[in-house]
């Protein structure tokens, strides 16, 4: 194809190394990449769907951190989405193998991808970070913290965002530049940058910022569980934020792992269709881990507070007794009751009229915990 093996330019070291001899990966197979995309994707649009629903409708307290876990969700989908539609433009396959029109239709699928990948995670760090703001007390030593790691973030994520969605000019060249013989008038940077040493520093400079501030993110809450005072409920809860924030940051990790590894897809050959589905599917699954990590903390405690009111209304919500008794009174002697029978009687000493009353008395306990009580005389 005419390139140069030893050239410091990504289209230098493509075929550098013959590598149509590895194994395929699982991760590189569709339905592999399907499955866990779409049930992830699935999962989170649930979970961020309920935590929506419980902060509009039932605790009536939505914030920011609702907004930007939102945000996050729509563009991690549409992350999600471009994945999943590579799968038929050659991701999997080696780059050689694509013909010109192929290699250029996965370029620009996976140029949505991360585009849209640099945007969501940062907005799902900036919504953790605001979740935390309801938790530290304004002034304290972790609030300010929390202040300082939002703006840190929302500059991170708007300078990765900038250099994903433009990283050439025109933005086109992004996905056509790739069997361009003469690069020398190309305006491409970032992660469009044609050359080896400036492609690789900028993914992986961005999988180790990010990898870090997992760490950090899931880290800041542990504070509250040595806290005096903290209630069993509030330890348990944080308990589950972090096992939940471990698994978010498994992905972080093993994508920085393996975009070291192949340096973003370039080594031993520059074939990213072939190594890259590993560390796509990662920085998808991460996003999408990370939405259900923001959202079931929130939604949990009000939906089981709920659950439990619900059920004490069907199935202990009062405690009845009713008791029926006889009762007979007369205008007479009760010795001349007892001489005649029947509710009406001649009496020696007059006309007597006895009367038989039937009495229900109803007993219940409300929810106040009151007992209270009616009785009802029927003739």
């Amino acid at each position: 194809m005419g390139y140069r093996s030893g050239d410091d330019t990504l289209m230098g070291l493509i075929g550098a190394v013959d590598n149509f001899g590895e194994a395929v990966p699982q991760v590189n197979k569709r339905g592999t990449i399907l499955g866990l995309c779409i049930a992830f994707a699935v999962l989170s649009w649930i979970c961020v769907v309920v935590r929506i629903f419980v902060r509009l409708v039932i605790v009536r307290a939505p914030g920011w951190d609702d907004v930007f876990v939102v945000l996050s969700l729509l563009t991690m989908s549409v992350g999600l989405g471009s994945i999943c539609i590579s799968t038929d433009k050659g991701l999997g396959q080696h780059l050689l193998f694509l013909d010109g029109d192929q290699s250029s239709a996965f370029m620009h699928s996976f140029y949505v991808f991360n585009g849209s990948y640099a945007m969501s995670t940062a907005l799902i760090k900036v919504s953790l970070l605001l979740q935390y703001l309801r938790l530290y007390q304004r002034g304290s030593q972790l609030h300010t913290t929390c202040r300082v790691l939002v703006l840190f973030v929302a500059l991170w994520g708007i300078a990765y965002s900038i250099l994903a969605w433009v990283p050439c000019v025109p933005v086109s060249n992004y996905w056509t530049v790739i069997y361009e013989q003469d690069i020398s008038e190309l305006r491409c940077y970032g992660y469009g940058s044609q050359h080896v040493g400036a492609f690789t520093a900028t993914y992986e400079s961005h999988a180790a910022v990010n990898m870090l501030l997992d760490l950090v993110v899931m880290a800041l809450p542990i504070p509250i569980y040595f806290e005096q005072g903290a209630r069993g409920r509030t330890r348990l809860g944080l308990v589950g934020i972090i096992a939940m924030g471990t698994v978010v940051n498994i992905f972080s990790i093993w994508r920085f792992v393996t975009t070291i590894e192949h340096r973003a897809g370039t080594y031993p050959t520059f074939d990213p269709t072939w190594y890259g589905p590993i560390t796509i599917v990662m920085a998808g699954l991460e996003t999408a881990s990370a939405c259900i990590c923001a959202s079931i903390p929130v939604f949990w405690g009000p939906m089981m507070t709920s659950a439990s009111h619900l059920l004490g209304q069907i199935f202990v919500t009062k405690e009845v007794q009713v008791t029926t008794e006889h009762r007979f009174g007369n205008l007479g002697s009760s010795d001349a009751f007892h001489q005649h029978e029947g509710p009406w009687a001649d009496l020696e000493d007059g006309k007597a009229y006895l009367e038989q009353r039937c009495a229900s008395r109803v007993e219940w306990i409300g929810k106040d915990g009151v007992q209270h009580h009616s009785t009802t005389w029927a003739s």
